[in-house]
């Protein structure tokens, strides 16, 4: 199957690409560095910590996050790849909806509940520092592994992968093999 895109547009595109994915690699990293941080430092650093964590995300995870997951997904259906046809690419896939999926849903109201706790003079380490450690870590473990799928390109073709057709012709079909 040809690419639907030019070579040099998917070159681009491939680098496009790999700049978000790893922009929101290394600032998943940070973020992790910063929750450990915050949970062996004393409380204004910690409360320092946890907002540095919420403007990485603002400004970095986020946009990294649905950056990798658009040209992920128009590599996909732009290239024969696409976007179930190898499991490799299917798995980064679920994997990123579901690193996004996680840490909008758990990871970042644990920053933002922490944000507040530190703030009001709480006690610290407040019980989601540990959590956002071991969540932020979960994510680059997820990371990883996308990453060295990307470079490995294992497991075969998914079972809804097209495959060719034959052409039967009349002359051959019919005709049986002579020896």
């Amino acid at each position: 199957m040809a690419s639907r895109l030019g070579r040099r547009t998917r070159r681009v595109l491939v680098f496009v690409h790999v700049v978000v994915s790893l922009g929101w690699m290394g600032a998943g990293a940070a973020n992790v560095v910063l929750a450990a941080t915050a949970l062996t430092s004393p409380l204004g650093l910690a409360h320092a910590c946890y907002v540095l964590i919420d403007r990485i995300d603002l400004w970095l995870v986020i946009p990294g996050a649905f950056g990798a997951l658009g040209t992920g997904i128009a590599l996909g259906l732009l290239t024969p790849w696409g976007l179930a046809r190898h499991w490799w690419v299917l798995v980064k896939l679920v994997l990123t909806v579901g690193v996004i999926l996680f840490s909008t849903l758990a990871v970042g109201v644990w920053v933002l509940e922490s944000i507040e706790a530190t703030a009001a003079g709480m006690a610290h380490p407040g019980p989601l520092a540990a959590p956002l450690v071991w969540g932020g870590a979960t994510n680059l473990v997820a990371f990883l592994l996308m990453t060295w799928a990307s470079v490995a390109k294992p497991w075969g073709t998914t079972p809804w992968t097209r495959r060719p057709t034959r052409r039967r012709t009349g002359a051959t079909a019919s005709v049986p093999a002579v020896s």
